[in-house]
């Protein structure tokens, strides 16, 4: 087993699209995009055995010496190989990772990358950590079924939308820039932090669905103003709905829940088998997702190192002593 960087990015995404829980994130134009945006390094590992491409295991990492790799405010990016050389390859990586001073490492395992994550992360010697996401299923659905099979208060907010004047409709030139670094600001303080995107987020999406037709954008307007935007990454079998809501003056008018369900509509005349709505974030937005037809699937966040239990509890608390006082 052995890693070598990609050549390009047909190499890669032809590689991508062949694993069955290939995602939106793993493609090679959103991790370029979002490593220009964070100033990160993007290390295009594709993975090989007996020197044929079997895969690809993305790594995010700081800038810098040393070798840290990035939190990303997105999940999923991890490897996709086959099922049974999975545990190979994640020893493969701690190697990798000793050798290019990538001390700690944390990258997932998606919802349909391992059927056991359990028995893999022990058998390549890694810490798996448990997660969740929630998916709506698409498949034999039609738009009516979508709809019966949405909680009561979704059906209802639906109706109320379309009663106080909200209309749903593909984005136009101009409006995710201006508009989607707002609902993540408002999104991400309503918790008590601060966006981790830089203000020109919805600048850089907008170029990239410029130039990709696998990026969906739509607008929620309350009579004729815009209220909100979200985006989903529609690459592969299933839909990856990144981001996007609605702003906080017109919650009142209840655009959230159309803009979702525009979101499924759009992935099911499309041919898509699934949406995923990415991930726990808190109890009120997972009974939300829940609310639009969505189930609970577990996925597993993996913490690797290359250095013994011992001398990994003493590399990392030299390093947060470093911190302090450095």
């Amino acid at each position: 087993m052995w890693f070598r960087s990609a050549r390009d990015a047909l190499e890669w995404d032809a590689l991508v699209s062949a694993h069955p829980a290939a995602t939106g994130f793993h493609d090679w134009a959103w991790l370029t995009m979002q490593a220009e945006c964070f100033e990160w390094r993007f290390e295009p590992l594709i993975v090989t055995s007996d020197g044929v491409p079997i895969g690809v295991f993305p790594v995010l990492l700081h800038r810098g010496v040393p070798a840290r790799a990035v939190l990303p405010p997105f999940p999923f990016v991890g490897p996709l190989v086959p099922e049974h050389l999975l545990a190979a390859v994640l020893r493969a990586f701690r190697r990798w990772q000793l050798r290019h001073g990538v001390l700690v490492a944390r990258y997932d395992l998606g919802p349909d990358v391992a059927p056991d994550p359990g028995a893999v992360t022990r058998g390549a010697g890694v810490t798996g950590l448990p997660d969740r996401t929630y998916v709506v299923d698409l498949v034999d659905a039609t738009p009516e079924r979508l709809l019966m099979e949405m909680k009561r208060g979704a059906r209802q907010a639906i109706r109320v939308a379309e009663r106080k004047g909200v209309t749903i409709r593909p984005s136009r030139s101009g409006e995710v820039a201006e508009y989607l670094p707002h609902v993540l600001n408002e999104s991400y303080e309503s918790r008590g932090v601060p966006s981790p995107y830089p203000q020109d987020i919805g600048a850089r999406v907008e170029r990239l669905a410029a130039t990709q037709d696998d990026v969906y954008t739509a607008t929620a307007l309350v009579d004729g103003t815009v209220a909100g935007v979200i985006v989903a990454l529609t690459g592969h079998s299933v839909v990856t709905g990144w981001a996007g809501g609605t702003l906080r003056a017109f919650r009142a008018a209840n655009p959230s829940t159309a803009l979702y369900f525009d979101v499924l509509r759009h992935a099911l005349e499309h041919g898509h088998r699934a949406v995923d709505l990415v991930g726990y974030v808190d109890e009120g937005i997972s009974r939300f997702k829940m609310s639009l037809g969505a189930e609970e699937r577990p996925f597993t966040t993996v913490v690797s190192s290359p250095l013994p239990p011992i001398v990994r509890r003493a590399a990392l608390a030299a390093r947060r002593r470093a911190a302090v006082h450095g």
